[in-house]
């Protein structure tokens, strides 16, 4: 019987539980990329280090993002706008190779947005284990996510609440838009609920839930939801706000 199993970034500690620690293949960073679309700040170095004691074959795959005003995000093969090198490159054990990414698209002043994923070829358990027994024959196939941000340097964001409301379940429900060019990063914000008598409270940014991607592109809207637990001492009627750090 065979199996093929894929591993992404969100999967690694799951396979990292039940494969050897040969297969735990890679480290890289950074994975978040902030770049300009010309000049010396457009382009910077993705080192991708192999934790592994066996000789990894990684390959680096572009992708042109967009994000829907729930935060999903979709991805369209992207062969013009970023160039790397190099593309595809035999990393020996506990080394690192480090690739150079560089914009090549126009420079308009619309923010775009990229996932990087370095992708390791499959390794084949059965060489790693010297396991033949039938179902031993397991391909394990590891990718690790990073994003580009390509933005002008003057370009700036601000965050705008344009609706708040409250589930039936206490959840506080928001919906927002970034009204300047650059990009909003919700992760590094400040939420803030304010009730009827005037009384604050500040809820921790990592806990909401901001979509799978927690960027806003400037004039984009997101959909934001802020569970009832951590709004629970904001009860009745409130108004919320984002501030960017």
């Amino acid at each position: 019987m065979r199996f093929q199993v894929v591993a992404t970034s969100v999967l690694c500690l799951m396979m990292a539980m039940t494969a050897p620690s040969d297969t735990r293949a890679m480290d890289v960073s950074p994975m978040v990329a902030k770049i300009t679309p010309s000049g010396s700040g457009s382009s910077y170095r993705l080192t991708v280090r192999n934790t592994s004691t066996a000789p990894a074959t990684v390959e680096i795959e572009v992708y042109r993002m967009q994000v829907d005003e729930n935060g999903h995000r979709s991805l369209v093969p992207e062969d013009d706008d970023i160039g790397v090198f190099p593309v595809q490159s035999v990393i020996p054990p506990n080394r690192e190779q480090v690739v150079q990414v560089r914009y090549l698209g126009d420079g308009g002043p619309e923010g775009k947005m990229y996932l990087v994923r370095a992708a390791q070829l499959p390794i084949d358990m059965q060489s790693v284990t010297g396991d033949t027994e039938a179902g031993a024959d397991i391909k394990l196939a590891f990718t690790i996510n990073t994003y580009v941000f390509v933005a002008p340097t003057s370009a700036r964001a601000a965050v705008e609440v344009t609706s708040v409301s409250r589930a039936a379940n206490g959840d506080v429900l928001l919906t927002a838009r970034n009204t300047g060019d650059g990009f909003a990063h919700l992760r590094e914000a400040r939420f803030t609920l304010k009730t009827a008598d005037g009384r604050t409270h500040e809820v921790p940014a990592a806990d909401i839930d901001v979509g799978e991607v927690s960027v806003m592109a400037g004039g984009a809207t997101r959909n934001i939801r802020i569970p009832a637990a951590l709004a629970a001492e904001a009860g009745g009627d409130v108004t919320a706000s984002i501030v960017l750090l």
